[in-house]
């Protein structure tokens, strides 16, 4: 359905700005940065004599990478030493083990009840990188260092049952009159500048934290830990001689929550922590006095008790104020529906794991398809048992509006099996329905498989079901597919490579699709010249520089392939057999052309190119949203999907420009050609970009030899 293509970018609504937060960088926790990060808080804010010692801190952290390949190996070590040292493994496997659960589901209920819609508080993909392989790390050197404990100290660990009660008392004394006062000494110390660069200024590369930042830290940091917590358990058996492993591990587990509850980001401002006449403003912290020591970096050392900083002089107030300048709570413009796409998707949901949020769609490779989507159909089941759609972040769309993608509780098997096809669409009704009656949403767009030809016309069917609802069919709802962006975006893509007007042909897998078929038209009509091969055994497409084919190894006789359609591996497999490890050269037996192979499928699986050196896969269609020229979007409008961070793919983004410029028609069924080059410019407009594709190589100036101009 064509939209209107009069509209100038001048129609877009004059959405007036509110003031934004300067979007703060991740491993530049420069004193520029710090300031401002709390521009917006003038009575908290730091001097610059307070943040002049922070560039020289952080540059020796700010490249650090950890492998993280053995990560599994490192866990299971301990039981091999164990083992050698005939030392009880149970101990500290349930120890270690229950730390790691409870740092995990920390992270999970934080996202799900604190963090999850404030997208002024959107964490660098550099930082959740850099934590996500980090933030075990002492948990795993923990267990290590019980080993010589227990070989030397058994008594610590394994004591009658019978002391349990009296050691959990001692311990508590014992952190209460030793850890404190040390954990502040040592605090203050790891802040001289020498010893900041050398260690504590990886911790504080994270200026806005996670629960699980807590536990990030530079690895010799931790043995200093280990020496200052050390004495909660070490001074009592000490005097005693008794304790019991399952205090030790209690006391972790406690120390682990708090600590994270120290580092939620989030304002907790009871009277009975923030009133001077309370003693518990000594007695125990919030996250926002430590905060604080983030912003500052020189006050609030304390740990749990900030009766330390009132004593020598360190203490001072913090406001966390960006969570006041959210829009309504029950603000929702638009809604973006979307789906499970298997069990990488489920990995990489941030209520899952915050830190696979952002990079590649993950496949399993030694798992079939169809036992992956089986145990989904299972989880998918049981969701539906207890809710029919799964409500993701929110996010703001220029500076006014708000969106938001819900997912249908509806994995891949649903999208396979015709017979559930009516559900699926019975389900995105529904949907749109109890959105527009309880937030007056009237904008939705349809993620990948809700749109499919199959189960609903490319949307139409969802259209004439959304006008035939006796609650819907007047209440103005309209619903798009964003696919008119997408063929933009992937039109572009290719006629941006250098070039591109002096290739003689490409070859296309997925023309027959509405995306394909639009890109082609639009191809044909701008390059008179260029041939079009096109795998499929249908022919939809009448015009004499179109062939047809159905052997796909004949895509190495291009220098460009475009894939739309998602194929089995092991047809490119068995396709490509015969010529991997030929020659490219012309001047050797069995050459082949081709040089880029282009592929907008979603999720994007990478094919097997061993034995063609001269052959790069790309995904494209993947916008970038120029987060440093324009505040059109913000938020967590790109987790969970395979993106990098600030990245958009465009039918995503299609459909919030058509609520930006108030379409007043659905977007659905085939795609109107005429609209590519309108959604394109206001794409533009609004600062989206296609993702650039990497240069490769060194540069010659031959056709293909690079990839970006």
């Amino acid at each position: 359905m064509c939209a209107p293509t009069s509209t100038k970018a001048s129609d877009v609504p004059k959405l007036a700005k509110l003031t934004s937060m300067t979007s703060v960088g991740d491993a530049s926790s420069s004193s520029s940065s710090i300031l401002a990060n709390n521009a917006y808080n003038e009575d908290t804010r730091p001097s610059k004599d307070e943040t002049s010692h922070i560039k020289a801190v952080t540059s020796t952290h700010s490249d650090h990478n950890r492998n993280t390949n053995y990560d599994m190996l490192w866990f299971l070590g301990p039981a091999l030493i164990c083992h050698l040292l005939g030392t009880p493994i149970y101990a500290i496997y349930a120890i270690g083990i229950a730390r790691i659960i409870s740092t995990r589901l920390t992270l999970t209920l934080h996202y799900l009840f604190f963090d999850k819609d404030n997208y002024l508080n959107k964490l660098p993909q550099k930082q959740l990188e850099r934590e996500g392989s980090d933030y075990l790390v002492g948990t795993l050197l923990h267990m290590y260092a019980q080993i010589p404990l227990q070989v030397i100290f058994p008594a610590m660990f394994f004591s009658d049952a019978s002391v349990i009660g009296v050691s959990a008392l001692r311990a508590f004394v014992a952190h209460v009159l030793l850890v404190e006062p040390l954990y502040y000494a040592a605090h203050r110390w790891l802040h001289i500048p020498e010893n900041m660069k050398k260690m504590h200024g990886f911790h504080h590369l994270s200026i806005s934290t996670l629960p699980s930042t807590s536990l990030v830290q530079n690895f010799d940091e931790h043995f200093v830990y280990i020496a200052v917590f050390g004495p909660a358990f070490m001074a009592p058996f000490l005097l005693f001689w008794e304790m019991h492993w399952t205090i030790i591990g209690a006391y972790l587990v406690l120390f682990d929550l708090i600590n994270a509850y120290g580092h939620m980001n989030i304002k907790y401002r009871h009277p009975i922590f923030t009133s001077k006449y309370s003693p518990f403003q000594y007695l125990f912290y919030t996250p926002e006095f430590h905060l604080g020591h983030h912003a500052f970096f020189r006050a609030n050392y304390a740990l749990f008790m900030p009766i330390w900083d009132h004593m020598f002089g360190t203490w001072r107030s913090y406001k966390k104020t960006d969570s006041d300048r959210l829009l309504p709570q029950k603000q929702q413009d638009f809604v973006f529906i979307g789906h499970n796409a298997g069990l990488a998707h489920f990995l990489t949901c941030p209520e899952w794991d915050i830190y696979a949020a952002y990079g590649p769609f993950r496949t399993f490779k030694y798992l079939p398809y169809m036992v992956e989507f089986m145990f989904c159909n299972m989880v998918g089941f049981a969701c539906r048992m207890v809710m029919s759609a799964y409500t993701c972040s929110r996010y703001m769309i220029n500076d006014q509006l708000i969106g938001r993608v819900i997912c249908i509780c509806r994995t891949p098997i649903d999208y396979i099996n015709p017979k559930r096809y009516a559900a699926v669409n019975k389900d995105i009704v529904k949907l749109i329905r109890e959105q527009h009656k309880a937030y007056g949403t009237k904008c939705f767009g349809l993620g990948n498989l809700n749109k499919m030809k199959q189960v609903n016309d490319g949307g139409q069917l969802i259209s004439d079901m959304v006008k035939a609802d006796s609650y819907l069919k007047d209440k103005d709802v309209h619903v798009w597919t964003g696919d008119t962006m997408t063929a933009a975006s992937v039109y572009h893509q290719l006629i941006d490579l250098p070039d591109f007007d002096k290739i003689e042909s490409i070859f296309f897998v997925g023309a027959n699709g509405k995306i394909g078929n639009a890109v082609c038209k639009q191809l044909l009509a701008n390059y008179p010249k260029l041939k079009i091969e096109i795998y499929s055994l249908s022919h939809t497409i009448e015009n004499p520089n179109v062939t047809y084919t159905s052997d796909l190894a004949n895509l190495l006789n291009h220098k460009v392939a475009v894939l739309g359609k998602q194929l089995s591996l092991r047809k490119y497999a068995k396709a490509l057999a015969p010529a991997r490890g030929a020659s490219s050269k012309k001047s050797e037996a069995t050459p082949y052309k081709c040089r880029l192979i282009l592929d907008y499928t979603v999720p994007y699986i990478p094919i097997d190119l061993t034995g063609f050196q001269n052959i790069d896969h790309h995904q494209i269609a993947v916008l970038e949203t120029s987060p440093t020229t324009s505040n059109f979007l913000k938020g967590h409008f790109d987790i969970g999907f395979g993106l990098e961070q600030h990245q958009i793919y465009p039918c995503h983004a299609g459909c919030i420009i058509n609520t930006v410029y108030e379409r007043k028609t659905d977007e659905v069924g085939e795609i109107c050609v005429n609209d590519m080059m309108t959604m394109w410019k206001r794409g533009i407009e609004l600062g989206l970009k296609n993702r650039p594709l990497p240069i490769k190589g060194p540069v010659k100036g031959k056709l293909l030899d690079h990839y970006v101009k």
